[in-house]
């Protein structure tokens, strides 16, 4: 959806400048210009993805015979007395992120980010405000799938103290052990929670033992985790509406990163063909998501209920087999918090990718660096937008500047290219062929517009690496309180409208002046930009009115070096 919003605005663009170089100058209908225009693109990958081949694949999950799986209630075992066990919530807090835990399927049921307060403010931080208190399931549920291992939905663990670490405030922990007990006495189900050493990230152990005695049934089953996220139903998507709690599911594999909204997901999709390196539920700017240490089977996304609001993708291990007294565990980093791209590096595991910055990621990557460079500067993020822009001009001075003198030169020539039309006007080869020599003689390329079109990628670069910078989300410059929303008040759009209809008008007076159709180019097109740039972020639009400054004044210098030319008799 942002893309599409995105390429429209490319469009207009585009259209703004094509529009320009057919009435301004348009060159005879039957010019050719044998010239091959080959863009060679080096491929640029800045992440350090991990090398499949290095990668250990998973072992291939034993094959289960039905008909070997016997059920859990024909399995003899001697009951296990169970205590009542009272529903009780936990806290670990890392200093970053706040995560409370319930006892009841040990889950997490909050996790709130508090620092830095940025994303702290108001609900921005808090990545499961929208559930409800009677969700299908909740994040980092272990089941047990294909087997005879049952686990209860909201199955209720007891906390054990002795494995458990309080923290120095002695209210939250630094490490808390869950346990279950099958009350049927099959097995014991181990879930331990603590704080790992990156930001925002807790690491959780998984233990499941068989407590049958030797020589009873074994016990089958494929472990999976479930990672969850609600989609607002209250809240609309629309083509004007840059939502950043739109819901998505993203698995990252040893080969790709797949991702799928969830108001796009008809059906369950799975991905098994690569080793899971890590996968979750995410937003534009926030994430929950686990990493299996030991990489996992495949993953996949639906929803955690029929017709329900929630989200739920699951992470699946190779079918286990735990004979009497055996066990298997596993080990999970889970990541709960911003799409910082430079703290989702440090934490490592490929988890930068999840900062979907799209096919132009190679251009967006570098101008987000260099944002977040000039903001350590500057400590502002909208002074660091200004700056970024002033620097990005002066590297594209050179270019737009060969565009506006071509375009000066365009205008001096018009008496000539008038006579060569009307001299030739039945012979179209000659026209042609007289025009191109008109061309080369006063240094005109046919193709002036070129030079600005090749910024239209730097252009995407931007919009998707602001649209897609958690850093900019809720940071506060001038009456803004967000960079990453549109204007509040409308008026940077409003200026740059203001601003573009000069440009035009001073591009396109000569053409406008005998031709109807560029009149009304002119005065629809600033129009059409503005009512779009209402709905864009307000950091977008900023850097787009300071580079529609900049370039209004180069065309002013280069028109003033024009007249003063003219006025001494002298060439440019």
């Amino acid at each position: 959806m942002d893309n599409r919003r995105f390429l429209l605005a490319m469009l207009l663009s585009g259209l703004v400048i094509f529009v320009w170089q057919i009435f301004f100058i348009p060159p005879p209908e039957d010019l050719e210009v044998d010239e091959e225009d080959a863009v060679v693109e080096e491929e640029i990958d800045p992440d350090e993805e991990p090398d499949p081949d290095e990668v250990a694949e998973p072992d291939e999950p034993e094959e289960i015979d039905p008909d070997d799986v016997v059920d859990a209630e024909d399995i003899e075992a001697e009951e296990v007395e169970v205590a009542d066990i009272d529903e009780r919530h936990d806290r670990i807090s890392t200093g970053y992120v706040d995560v409370t835990l319930s006892n009841r399927g040990a889950v997490v049921i909050d996790a709130s980010v508090t620092a830095p307060q940025q994303y702290a403010r108001g609900t921005g931080g808090d990545m499961m405000a929208a559930f409800e208190e009677d969700a299908p399931d909740w994040p980092f549920s272990m089941h047990f799938l294909d087997g005879n291992i049952e686990l209860p939905d909201g199955a209720m663990f007891e906390v054990i103290e002795e494995e458990s670490e309080l923290a120095d405030d002695g209210e939250t922990y630094d490490q808390i052990t869950y346990r279950y007990t099958d009350p049927a006495g099959l097995f014991e189900l181990d879930k331990v929670y603590s704080i790992a050493e990156a930001r925002y990230t807790i690491s959780l152990d998984v233990e499941i033992r068989n407590t049958l005695d030797e020589g009873a049934a074994s016990l089958v089953g494929t472990p999976s985790l479930s990672i969850i996220g609600r989609d607002d139903p209250e809240k609309e998507t629309s083509f004007f509406d840059f939502r950043p709690d739109v819901l998505e599911g993203v698995c990252h594999t040893t080969d790709d990163t797949e991702r799928e909204r969830f108001d796009g997901l008809d059906v369950r999709e799975e991905f098994s063909q690569y080793t899971v390196l890590w996968a979750g539920a995410d937003t534009r700017y926030f994430m929950m998501s686990a990493v299996p240490i030991d990489g996992a089977d495949s993953c996949s996304f639906d929803a955690a209920a029929d017709d329900s609001d929630y989200l739920r993708t699951r992470i699946y291990h190779p079918s286990v087999t735990l004979t009497p007294g055996a066990d298997w565990s596993t080990s999970y980093t889970l990541y709960m918090g911003p799409k910082d791209f430079d703290v989702l590096r440090a934490a490592g595991h490929g988890l930068e990718n999840a900062v979907d910055y799209g096919l132009f990621s190679f251009l967006a990557r570098p101008l987000r660096w260099s944002l977040a460079r000039l903001h350590g500067f500057t400590h502002n993020w909208g002074l660091a937008i200004i700056l970024l822009t002033l620097i990005i001009k002066i590297l594209t001075w050179r270019i737009t500047g060969k565009a506006y003198t071509n375009a000066e030169r365009m205008k001096q020539i018009q008496p000539q290219i008038k006579e060569i039309r009307e001299k030739y006007e039945n012979d179209q080869q000659r026209m042609t062929e007289e025009t191109m020599k008109a061309f080369r003689e006063n240094d005109v390329s046919p193709l002036g517009c070129l030079p600005l079109l090749l910024q239209m990628p730097i252009l995407y670069g931007l919009f998707v690496m602001i649209m897609n910078s958690v850093e900019l989300y809720q940071a506060n410059f001038l009456w803004y309180s967000d960079l990453s929303a549109p204007d509040p008040w409308f008026i940077l759009p409003i200026v740059m409208g203001a601003v573009m209809f000069v440009q035009q008008r001073i591009t396109m007076a000569t053409a406008a002046s005998t031709n109807p159709q560029m009149m009304i180019v002119m005065k629809v097109m600033p129009v059409a930009f503005t009512a779009f740039m209402l709905f864009l972020p307000a950091g977008l639009v900023l850097y787009y009115l300071l580079n529609l400054l900049m370039g209004l004044s180069q065309q002013f210098l280069i028109k003033r070096k024009f007249r003063l030319a003219e006025e001494a008799g002298e060439e440019v």
